[in-house]
């Protein structure tokens, strides 16, 4: 089950399963952050409330990424 490869910091989807769960958190922004602006009273409001959604989005899908991911060295997935 590897989807993603770590490169440096990175991870780079490997597989179909990386890219969709990839493109999902990225779809998943997108109504949040038209409902933060169409809702928002101010700039600094509504960057407040995008860096919460985003990073809580970003460490699931950073999770999701560690836990199915390869090494450059490694050839199969740890155990």
């Amino acid at each position: 089950m590897n989807w993603f490869k770590t490169y440096g910091w990175l991870y780079i989807p490997i597989r179909a399963e990386g890219v969709i769960v990839s493109a999902l958190a990225f779809l998943f922004l997108i109504p949040v952050f038209m409902a933060i602006i169409r809702n928002g009273h101010s700039v600094s409001d509504d960057l407040y409330h995008m860096f919460v959604y985003t990073s809580c989005t970003a460490f699931w899908w950073k999770w999701v990424a560690d836990k199915t991911s390869i090494t450059k060295n490694e050839t199969t997935a740890p155990h």
